[in-house]
């Protein structure tokens, strides 16, 4: 099952079908619509099939793990989940009746069809949706879930875990040694036995594989002294074979001068690095109790013991000792004990030293360094002994002498010996002792049987070491230092040999016993399979011999695949013929294993097993040495890296990178795949590899992916951008805050632009549209030769098309980008510079015009849907205005002029042609202004300083002269205004007020930063005294005491120091967390309303509609409502009919609610660390946006999540909601037709709710309700149990309310979607667990809301579940259409009235046609098909046939026969058919009883639909004739708060979307009514458990 995030292509186009189509088809009733609605167009959300299949998905190849899925930076919704049999089988025709915001579901055929054809007709034409069989089942079986991705998750934050520095642990060996030195002791003295060793005979004999008394030896004495050098002529060649590098000493039968001498000089050559010391006694005693060892006198007439703590005086440390001699434990624990008397002596000796100088300097040396050695690390002595105090070395005649040296320096040898004695080959008496050493070929090369199993000998030893070890040690012990990793690898197999014959080798440090490891067993396993060869290879061996004495060449000879090497013609050797033998299975067969690992790693965190290391891992390392299997090996390794940040610390630590570093020089295209993806693990984990890279050119690697057209080989084309994308990641990282690596892929690889701007027009792919947005930034980040390079390919400005990409992640990207290239050219010159004096920035007047282009484009971008691109606008502005400082100053300061003079009601041009507003100096406008024009690096700015500023910023409109200038010292309001950075100061206010707290954080920083510095400007008196003026002029307009503690301290009438000694605090801006205090926040939050198009939109003078819910609303002449000079308020002068049908229904009502429930608590968002307000703001401010974005190549994106694996608790908690919803769908179709014939009053339930509930809405599956109040106040009740599950307050400002309540999501696990009157839309997640909601997204959804010419209506939207679409309506004078996937606005389609909308409806499968109703009492059908001028394709205006007054609500139906249902408040019901002028069927008006309709609530899928009047009833109607079914006044709670009127208007009323029930509320209590069908009341009474009818079959979950 593959993984594949559906992200539908752009370019898809749906047939457009006429909605006034007048033919009429039928259908059955009980055929219902799809589950979803349809794809939609474009969307980032997850596809997720019920067959177990993703759209789009593939199938894997080998290396199929390296093909990500195409999504950005968003995890995947596990939903493939397979569906009962049952639940599909049905003919074309019959659709389940289910249906809703994804709750609709293919359903079987009725019986009956043709009849029922004749008697029902669908409305609208719309029977064509269902009688697609294939589209019905597609719809059935997909569901799109929304505000679900990663970025929603974290908010775009890092999670608080990460932490580059502790993400990867330490694998690089910054304390590195090296075994410079070795000192061979050989003690023998061969022919004489020591005093203490009784030899049995025969005995073992062989030293170093030379035996030192040949039987047929002439003479003893010269036998003796020949085998003596040969013996240590072996040995140096034995270790030689581990090390090459280390110099050796061998010293045969030593005294204990030269013993002395050799190693007191090899001490002084090796200085700090480490020195092998060997020590055979097989010819001394065995050392002494106290540990001594022996040698010999001058004259080999006597013993010489040697303390071990002269010993170590002349070796010192660290060092590396070998001890083969009996009793060799022993020394161990004395030289321990000796070590620590070193270092006692040493702390002695270093404290004497500290009293003699006083604590001062020590002397220095002739070189400059200190006269004080470095103290010796005793600590780093490594001991490897033949056997434990009390033991004596084996003498079997079989085993070598020296078995435990020959473990050490020759192991192949000697296992093979092992081997032979203990598992005796039968029937083949050509295998013997002597064949351990005869096995053919070179231990250096792999191919041949000797050096494969060493090969193999070392992958077996490394992997049993690293699972059998502490991490640290083993790093100590196999990564430090070869010659200790090759003796300790070699000790094992001495651990296992020489047990046998009870010897026990001791180490330190100490590591267990691994004699028992299991693969131990595949060693014995090669071995036999090699013995089992030789003797044919032997016979191959004597059969080549002749051919390598022939002087003639072979050409072309190839054995077992490989072509023979041929010796060049001038070389006298010939080419030695490779041996055919069968190779081991052995790494084959491991691949195997680690591959199985692979597939049953757990992805899931918390699940069992997660992190646990494969076994197979060092031996994987060891792969990669073989072209073989190298491939495989890397396409495992890849996978295993997909794990997680964990996997990739296992891997560096084991010692992987020093391979794949050098794999960077292979020229393999099959190679590249896997290694590209490799690298971008590493690098997401640890990004310190930057200097690696540069070595040897490896990042060239990477760009040349990225440059060529052509394919890699074995990358699919679909896979193709996905590695480019990867190298993207990889140059980013390598580039990032690395100057060397900007200026070497710059002068390497010149066209990395090309490539980077080539890959932002593949559409197809948003990663590698992402990550070449993230390259191009890391490139040109303070790297001016890379801006230069940029701008000369104006990468800029093909870099701003990107501003509008449907993925977010892109667009931030984009941002990104943008904000480095700003960034880059801050030229700072300090030099020259007086005491105090600021550094001033130049800029080339060519690139500021190009980044006032840039910035004004940039700006459109401050309405855009997702948080985390407004963050990175912020950071943007954030840039901007730190390099533009004093034209913003200009800016902010004409704005404070501005805002001035229309709280004083002056026209705005006060200021120039009459009395200004403000006087001030001319000379300290001019220091600003001088300030501003010195920006541009001219010379001749300071001499008319206006005109050097007019210059200095773009697009001023008003041109005047230098006379006119000079002559003018009063201050203008135009310098700045029309200006970009006007305009982006106005939007950097409006984003301090944003809806999600990050962003209005990062924005109050801005602002807070730019008034302080105008506060500390030769500005700062007349800034703080207008300032001053504005907060007593806010506070007089809102009528409230305005508490200032800090004007109290003179803080707004104090010029501010300009050294910023005793600096008080800068008045902070508005930040989410303290909006309402207005003692916290200074004169920003004097300025904070409701309003709509922003929240500080107010503080520019422009008066918002939550101020103009306190006026009477006005005509469209200016007068008040009621006459020309009318005055008088709505409670004081009676109403005209005409008047009261223009007015919302509950405008004059006078009716006190029941008290406020107390402030609940405002949901948190993801990860969000409030503001500091004790640090003074900082700009320009730091994005994450690259760190989060590097997390996407820490995830797991090879394999499906756990989520998605059959038979996890998330698999099945999904599986189980599936079946869930299906049988609640099913338990309902039954009653759909009973329920518009019977009454609708038979209660299910009541319970309070502590407010008065506005806003109602069911959830389909859940037993939720979630309730609003006339605030922001939300309640969500388990309306089965009656108990409050959470409440929580929607945050909007004071003044406005929560308008409209939707569930997304419903199928799985849904969110909460809200909107308010400020014009703001936010998601829940998590909305009925008060301890783990949080804020998925906010964003404002209309931004230039005006006021309607009768009464405010707010916000209105309607959510499309199957398009993913949410329509936004309300006081504007346009339809707004949001894609949620993108988090745009996608369209902008005009209203067509001057009335504000005050309901909106829409079709929800194939999701183009909408319906809106307006104030006037106008209904009009729009379809998003149809250009946005042209898209009103029907509209119902007649004042004498339809509505008349506001439109309470409008709803077109999800399922039954799709009726189209608006209600007025003067209690006319319309039903509608959108091919016609006129309404299918009616309720009349009352026009004489005004307002007296409050709620329409329409059934889905039920014919029934109710009306809640402001007489406290509630009246239920069907639809196929209008009859009314019942009439019902809900309960009301006895207690009520005097005076109140005895009927309470219905202020809140829902169906719900599935059974047969519905709930109400009334304005002055505080309680929730249920009431139910009398169908659904005798279904559950039959379904058995009570006669409240909660049983039964519809009642269950």
């Amino acid at each position: 099952m593959t993984r594949h995030a559906t992200r539908a292509s752009e370019g898809s186009i749906k047939h457009v079908q006429p909605v006034l189509h007048l033919g009429i088809t039928t259908n059955q009733e009980q055929g219902a619509l799809a589950r979803q609605a349809s794809r939609p167009n474009t969307s980032s959300s997850q596809s997720v099939r019920a067959d177990g299949q993703r759209d789009g998905g593939e199938s894997d190849s080998e290396d199929g793990g390296l093909q990500m899925p195409a999504a950005n930076g968003t995890r995947h919704r596990p939903a493939q989940l397979m569906r009962a049999k049952s639940d599909l089988a049905g003919s074309a025709g019959g659709v389940g009746g289910g249906g809703g915001e994804g709750g609709q579901r293919a359903r079987k055929g009725q019986q009956g069809e043709e009849e029922k054809e004749t008697k029902f007709r669908m409305r609208h034409g719309w029977e064509a949706q269902l009688k697609d069989h294939e589209q019905a089942t597609f719809l059935s079986q997909t569901f799109y879930m929304y505000f679900e991705d990663k970025r929603h998750e974290t908010a775009g934050n890092p999670p608080p875990e990460y932490d580059p520095k502790t993400i990867v642990s330490e694998w690089r060996m910054k304390d590195r040694l090296k075994t410079v030195s070795a000192v061979l002791a050989v003690c023998l003295n061969v022919g004489v036995d020591p005093p203490d060793v009784i030899k049995t005979n025969p005995c073992a004999r062989l030293e170093c594989w030379v035996d030192p008394i040949p039987t047929d030896a002439a003479s003893t004495q010269q036998s003796s002294n020949n085998s003596n050098a040969q013996i240590g002529k072996n040995l140096q060649s034995q270790y030689e074979n581990l090390s090459l590098r280390t110099r050796y000493k061998v010293i045969l039968d030593p005294t204990i001068e030269e013993l002395r001498r050799y190693t007191t000089s090899l001490r002084r050559s090796a200085h700090q690095e480490r020195i092998l010391f060997h020590y055979n006694g097989h010819g001394v005693p065995k050392p002494t109790a106290s540990g001594e060892v022996w040698c010999f006198n001058r004259s080999y007439t006597q013993y010489i013991p040697i303390s071990l703590y002269d010993l170590q005086d002349w070796l010192g440390a660290p060092g590396l000792w070998v001890w083969d001699c009996s009793a060799a434990g022993g020394i161990i624990k004395a030289f321990l004990e000796a070590s620590s008397k070193h270092s006692l002596a040493q702390a002695e000796t270093s404290r004497a030293r500290q009293e003699s100088t006083g604590g001062r300097q020590p002397p220095m040396t002739s070189s400059g360094q200190p006269n004080n050695p470095p103290p010796t690390r005793w600590e780093d002595s490594i001991h490897l002994a033949a056997c434990r105090e009390n033991e004596t070395l084996p003498t079997n005649p079989d085993l070598p002498a020296d078995i435990f040296t020959a473990c050490l320096t020759t192991p192949i040898t000697m296992a093979i010996r092992f081997f032979i004695l203990q598992n005796p080959i039968p029937n083949n008496p050509l295998i013997t002792l002597a064949t351990a050493r005869n096995i053919p070929g070179k231990v250096s090369e792999r191919r041949t049987p000797l050096g494969e199993l060493n090969w193999i000998f070392t992958a077996i030893t490394d992997t049993i070491a690293w699972n059998s070890l502490p991490p640290p040690l083993f790093k100590k012990l196999f990564r430090q230092d070869l010659m200790v990793a090759a003796l300790f690898r070699n000790f094992l197999l001495a651990q296992r040999v020489m047990r046998m014959y009870h010897c026990h080798p001791q180490s330190w440090p100490i590591i267990p016993d691994t004699h028992g490891h299991p693969l131990w067993r595949s060693w014995d396993l090669a071995v036999e399979m090699i013995l089992s060869q030789v003797p044919r290879l032997l016979e191959q061996q004597k059969a080549q011999e002749p051919v390598a004495n022939d002087p003639i060449i072979m050409n072309g000879v190839q054995t077992n695949g490989t072509a023979a090497q041929l010796a060049p013609a001038t070389l006298p050797q010939q080419p030695v013929q490779e041996l055919e033998y069968q190779h081991s299975d052995f790494f084959a067969d491991q691949l195997s294993a680690f591959e199985v690992y692979l597939s049953s790693a757990p992805a899931n965190v918390g699940a069992a097993g997660y992190a646990k290391p494969p076994e197979q891992l060092p031996i994987v390392l060891q792969v990669l040495l073989s072209q073989v299997h190298r491939l495989r090996a890397l396409i495992l390794l890849s996978k295993f890296l997909d794990l997680g940040p964990w996997a990739v610390n296992l891997a560096l630590s084991i010692g992987i990178f020093p391979y794949v570093l050098k794999l960077l020089q292979s020229q393999a295209l099959e190679l590249k795949p896997p290694m590209v993806f490799i690298w971008a693990r590493i690098l997401a984990v640890d990004s310190s590899c930057q200097n690696d890279l540069l070595k040897d050119s490896g990042y060239s690697y990477f760009t040349s992916i990225l440059q060529q057209d052509a394919n890699i080989a074995g990358v699919s084309l679909g896979n193709l951008a996905e590695h480019r994308a990867m190298c993207a990641f990889v140059i980013a990282i390598f580039t990032r805050n690395f100057p060397q690596g900007q200026k070497a892929v710059m002068d390497s690889c010149p066209g990395i632009f090309e490539a980077c701007l080539r890959c932002l027009v593949d559409m197809e792919n948003p990663l590698l549209r992402q990550w070449s947005c993230l390259c191009i930034s890391s490139l040109w980040r303070d790297f001016d030769p890379a801006k230069r390079a940029g701008l000369a390919c104006q990468a800029h400005a093909r870099l701003r098309d990107r501003s509008h990409d449907p993925v977010p992640e892109v667009r931030a990207a984009c941002l990104d980008a943008l904000t480095s290239f700003v960034l880059t050219g801050m030229v700072k010159e300090d030099k020259d510079l007086e005491e105090g004096e600021e550094v001033t920035t130049v800029v080339d007047a060519a690139v500021m015009l190009e980044e006032e282009t840039l910035a004004s484009i940039v700006v459109a971008m401050g309405m855009d849907g997702s948080i985390m691109v407004r963050k990175e606008l912020t950071i943007f502005y954030s840039t901007f205005i730190k390099k533009y400082e004093k034209r913003f100053l200009v800016a902010a300061w004409e704005q404070l002029l501005e805002e001035g003079d229309k709280r004083l009601g002056r026209q705005e041009d006060d200021g120039l042609d009459g009395e200004p507003a403000m006087h001030t100096n001319g000379t300290i406008e001019r220091a600003l202004y001088e300030g501003a024009g010195a920006e541009m690096g001219n010379g001749d700015g300071a001499s008319h300083p206006r005109v050097a500023h007019r210059r200095a910023v773009s697009f001023t409109p008003m041109e005047r002269t230098a006379d006119e200038v000079d002559h003018d010292d009063k201050p203008t309001r135009l310098l700045s205004k029309k200006t970009i950075y006007r305009a982006m100061w106005r939007q950097i206010l409006t984003l301090s007020a944003d809806p999600h707290p990050e962003v209005a954080r990062n924005a109050s920083i801005v602002v807070d930063y730019v008034i302080g510095n105008l506060l500390d400007s030769p500005l700062g008196p007349h800034a703080n005294k207008l300032l001053e003026e504005i907060v007593i002029l806010a506070g007089t307009a809102k009528k409230t005491p305005i508490i200032l503690p800090n004007l109290q301290d003179g803080l707004l009438t104090r010029q501010r120091s300009r050294d910023h000694a005793g600096r008080p605090e800068t008045p902070p801006s508005p930040t989410f967390s303290t909006a309402s205090k207005a003692a916290a926040d200074g004169y920003f939050a004097l300025s904070r309303t409701a309003s709509v198009a922003a929240a500080m939109r107010n503080f520019f003078g422009v008066k918002t509609p939550a101020e103009e819910m306190n006026s009477p609303p006005r005509s469209r002449h200016g007068s008040i409502v009621g006459g020309a000079n009318a005055t008088v308020p709505y409670g004081s002068r009676p109403l005209t009919p005409h008047d009261a049908a223009a007015m919302p229904p509950d405008a004059l009502d006078r009716i006190n609610g029941p008290p406020h429930q107390a402030k609940a608590k405002v949901p948190a968002s993801p990860l969000y660390v409030a503001r500091d307000l004790t640090r003074e703001p900082e700009i320009p401010l730091k994005s994450n946006f690259f760190t989060w974005s590097a997390s996407y190549f820490r995830e797991p994106q090879m394999r499906p999540s756990e989520a998605d694996e059959p038979g996890s608790l998330d698999y099945n908690e999904r599986l189980w909601r599936r079946n869930r919803n299906d049988r609640i769908i099913a338990s309902t179709q039954g009653l759909k037709e009973a329920a518009g014939s019977q009454r609708w009053d038979v209660p299910a339930g009541y319970f309070g709710i502590g407010a008065a509930p506005i806003k109602m809405v069911f959830h389909q599956f859940e037993n939720h309700l979630v309730t609003s109040d006339d605030r922001d106040s939300i309640a969500v009740w388990d309306w089965k149990a009656e108990r409050q599950l959470c409440r929580f307050s929607n945050g909007n400002p004071d003044g406005s309310r929560i308008t409209e309540l939707r569930f997304i999501n419903e199928d799985d696990q849904a969110m909460l979607m809200t909107g308010s009157s400020d014009g703001v839309i936010k998601i829940f997640r998590q909305y009925d667990d008060g301890k783990r909601i949080e804020l998925a997204s906010s964003f404002r959804a209309l931004t230039d809301l005006v006021v309607s010419d009768k009464r405010n209506a707010g916000l209105v939207f309607d959510w499309q579940q199957g398009q993913g679409r949410i329509l936004v309506a309300g006081d504007d004078r346009v339809i707004r259409v949001w894609q949620a996937g993108h988090e745009l606005c996608v369209a902008d389609i005009p209203a067509r009235s001057g009335s504000c909308i005050t309901s909106l409806t829409s079709d929800q499968v194939e999701g183009n046609v909408f319906v809106a109703g307006f104030g006037n009492g106008a209904v009009r059908c729009y379809d998003q098909r149809l250009a946005p001028r042209e898209s009103m394709v029907m509209d119902w205006v007649d004042r004498k046939t339809d509505h008349r007054s506001w439109i309470v609500g409008v709803h077109l139906q999800r399922g039954g026969m799709r009726e189209l249902i608006s209600a007025e408040s003067n209690g006319g019901v319309r039903l509608w058919d959108i091919r016609t002028r006129k309404s299918v069927s009616s309720l009349p008006s009352s026009p004489s009883q005004p307002r007296s309709l409050r709620t329409l609530a329409v059934h889905e899928h039920a014919p029934v639909f109710a009306v809640g009047g402001a007489d406290h009833t509630i009246r239920v109607y069907n639809t196929t004739a209008l009859r009314q079914l019942s009439v019902t006044e809900p309960y009301m709670s006895f207690l009520r708060v005097s005076p109140l009127p005895r009927s309470a208007p219905i202020t809140g009323m829902a169906f719900h979307p599935h059974r047969m029930m519905m709930g109400c509320g009334a304005v002055n209590d505080g309680h929730v009514n249920l009431f139910r069908c009398e169908a659904a009341a005798k279904e559950g009474t039959v379904g058995g458990r009570d006669g409240s009818g909660v049983g039964g079959e519809e009642w269950g979950t």
